[in-house]
Parts: C-alpha cells; sequence; structure tokens
C-alpha cells in the first residue's frame, strides 16, 4: 500500500531535474567564454570582440526565463496579455532543444581557431556540453509538455487570502508524514 502511494505522488518527469543544471551551467559557461573574448582581445585578436558578444549572447539565453517571469509577474494584472508581452512571446522560439545548433557551431569555432589559448578549448568543451544538455530535453517520458516557467501557472487574483488556501488544504485531508517511508528524490 505504502509503495503504490509513493510512486503515485512522484509525477515528475526525469528529465525535468535538467532544466535547473541547464539554467546554471549556462550562466557559468557564459561567464568562461567572456573571459576567453577578453584574454584574446587582450592579447591583439579583433576576434575577441566577438567572442564577448557571443558570450552576451549566450548568457541571454540562458536568463530569459528570469525576464519571462518579470514580464509576467509584472503584467498580470492585464490577465497576462498584455502587448508587451505578446511581443516578448516571440522569444520562446530560441529556447530549449533549439539552442544546440548556435552552441554547437560557436563551441566548435572556439575549438577549430583558439588564438593559442587554451581556455578557449575549455569554453568550447562547455559549450557542446550544454548543447548536449539542451539535446536532452527533447526526451519526455510522457506526452504532457510543460512551459518552461519557474513558477507554476496560478490564478492569483481568484485567490482572496491565505485562510482560503489553508481551508482548502485542510478540507482535503492531511496525511501525518510519520507514517510513511522517506522518499528518495533525485530532483
Amino acid at each position: 500500500m505504502n509503495q503504490i502511494n509513493r510512486r503515485r505522488r512522484q509525477t515528475a518527469e526525469p528529465f525535468d531535474c535538467l532544466r535547473p543544471v541547464i539554467r546554471f551551467f549556462g550562466i557559468i559557461t557564459a561567464v568562461v567564454i567572456c573571459g576567453v573574448g577578453v584574454d584574446v582581445f587582450v592579447h591583439g585578436h579583433t576576434s575577441g570582440i566577438f567572442i564577448i558578444l557571443g558570450s552576451f549572447l549566450v548568457l541571454f539565453f540562458e536568463i530569459k526565463w528570469v525576464i519571462t517571469l518579470f514580464l509576467q509577474l509584472l503584467f498580470a494584472s492585464d490577465g497576462g496579455y498584455s502587448d508587451c508581452v505578446q511581443c516578448w512571446s516571440v522569444c520562446k522560439v530560441a529556447g530549449g532543444w533549439r539552442l544546440s545548433p548556435f552552441y554547437i557551431a560557436f563551441g566548435t569555432a572556439l575549438i577549430m581557431w583558439p588564438n593559442n589559448l587554451w581556455l578557449s578549448y575549455v569554453a568550447g568543451i562547455l559549450l557542446l556540453f550544454l548543447a548536449s544538455l539542451r539535446l536532452c530535453t527533447l526526451f519526455r517520458l510522457s506526452s504532457n509538455i510543460k512551459d518552461e516557467g519557474l513558477l507554476p501557472h496560478c490564478e492569483f487574483e481568484k485567490v482572496d487570502g491565505f485562510a482560503d488556501v489553508a481551508d482548502d488544504i485542510m478540507q482535503e485531508g492531511c496525511q501525518s508524514l510519520e507514517d510513511e517511508e522517506p522518499i528518495d528524490d533525485v530532483c
């Protein structure tokens, strides 16, 4: 009986854990690429400017979800569908696995033309690894595809207060956590 309850509560996909890892790893990769670009530029190569611009582009793609979250929270009073949010929704096209070809091309370029800098190889390998992590998001075990948001979608206008939410939870019934075995969550 306890095994059935355990399986029923775990609704997350195995690859849902990748999303925070990809975001964190992408920001670190962008910082390393920016360092490579600065070092290449200091050594007198003009390609360092393009590497720095590429690192800012990678950083933008990796923090785009924060901007989306901010816009959703800012325009929640408009029903979430103001002109600004609709214009920004075009950026959803450049997300998920679709960034992998750009990352592969940029990483390969850093490896092929290192400009006598060993850190260029490291940045290229980081980009290729980030692209492979992005490609892993293609694998879904179920057919429900979630939106790439940080918070669950909720109608905040319908919630009057914490007391209403707490009453709803208490009406559904609570089980004691002491009776159950601990769950080994990977994520």
